[in-house]
């Protein structure tokens, strides 16, 4: 070999070797992964208090995992229905007994003081998602003559102006709310159907009839864009996910869980994690049923990348609580909050007093436990990065 070659291939190999060091030393990783975002930490678990009905004293417990302190956050709202995160507010949905309808106050995610508030709902509010940044879609309660639901509305919600400007007409009792490929997907509860609405016109463009799923809950979008329909199941027919192709509004596949799936409060009945790709539902009605059939009080997860039940979990059960409320997982510890209520002296829940959150790993087992406020009905985690 020359003496130029030499000198030529040494100089690569220098050029190699302090590209390498450089990329190391800035953060960058060769192998796909990079650390300049990050790590994401749950600052704190936030638990809705729905509070009693009469009371309308809802409220917040926060938990924060580094230390394992619950503190409660008496915040003025009433019944509290759900809780949704947005362009970093806290979105509060609570139902008000004196009009029968409803407010969504919203909170700053860094001290959880109140920013604005939706009051001109005319309808108690169930869940609420965000077609864009500035817009909101909530779904209302059904009213009922002779016991029976009548058709209601998704509100188009201005979140700049905090007002209503427009109200859609959708089927009876609509639950669950979600968005993927431009458009909103509703869960018809009492006719088991889905409502797709074109989020830019904010119009119904087609109403898909769930079949085999006579009482649709809940409503996420996985990793894939897959509109995820959680079914509630009856004494007749075992629960079950589905899931549907968001653009041509087909049911592709469906995983069948079991025992009826429903909150004891008609709060939070499933969890979705967008990071883990895993959905979490629950069968917490143990000690009445849904259609002929109490809960068992398991804990059904999926995974929303395979579209399989990946295990199903038994909440430990004692003599002082009972029934789950609420579920939510939190991916950067890998726990998994469920939430329950008391036991009164009847044998039955009792909705007017405070109730516990448990904190479980991934195979079921007890973390530890804390209490919570008067009837904990919703979990969601506030995050940052590090």
């Amino acid at each position: 070999m020359s003496l130029f070659g030499m000198r030529f291939r040494r100089s690569v190999a220098w050029i190699a070797l302090l590209t390498v060091t450089a990329l190391l030393m800035t953060g960058c990783d060769l192998f796909g992964s990079n650390d300049d975002d990050g790590r994401r930490i749950t600052t704190d678990v936030v638990i809705a208090n729905s509070g009693n009905f009469s009371a309308q004293d809802g409220s917040l417990t926060l938990y924060s995992p580094s230390d394992s302190a619950a503190t409660l956050d008496d915040i003025d709202v009433s019944f509290i229905n759900s809780l949704a995160l947005h362009n970093d507010r806290l979105f509060v949905v609570d139902n008000t007994q004196a009009d029968n309808a409803g407010k969504i106050t919203t909170f700053d995610t860094e001290e959880l003081g109140p920013i604005d508030q939706i009051s001109d709902l005319q309808r108690p509010p169930r869940r609420i998602a965000f077609p864009s940044e500035n817009k909101g879609y909530v779904t209302n309660l059904s009213r009922f003559e002779n016991r029976t639901p009548d058709t209601s509305t998704v509100s188009v919600v201005d979140l700049q102006e905090n007002t209503v400007t427009k109200r859609i007409d959708v089927g009876r009792s609509p639950e669950g709310i979600a968005v993927a490929a431009g458009k909103a997907f509703v869960a018809n509860s009492a006719d088991g159907t889905l409502s797709v609405l074109d989020t830019e016109a904010d119009a119904v463009t087609s109403t898909l009839s769930l079949e085999g799923c006579p009482s649709p809950k809940d409503v996420f979008v996985d990793g894939e864009d897959e509109v995820t329909v959680v079914c509630q199941g009856s004494a007749e027919r075992s629960s079950e996910v589905l899931f549907l192709n968001s653009n041509e509004e087909e049911i592709a596949s469906r995983v069948e869980l079991g025992a009826p799936v429903g909150s004891a409060n008609a709060t939070q009945s499933a969890y979705y994690s967008e990071e883990a790709e895993e959905l979490y539902a629950v069968s917490g009605v143990e000690t009445f049923g849904f259609g002929g059939q109490a809960g068992t009080g398991e804990i059904f997860r999926v995974d929303t990348d395979a579209n399989t039940l990946d295990v199903t979990l038994e909440v430990p059960q004692n003599d002082e609580f009972v029934n789950i409320t609420a579920v939510g997982y939190d991916d950067t510890t890998q726990n998994l909050y469920v939430t329950r209520l008391p036991v009164g002296d009847s044998g039955g829940p009792l909705f007017s007093a405070n109730g516990i959150a448990l904190v479980l790993d991934r195979e079921g087992s007890v973390v530890t436990r804390f209490e919570t406020g008067n009837t904990p009905g919703y979990v969601t985690f506030l995050r940052e990065t590090q």
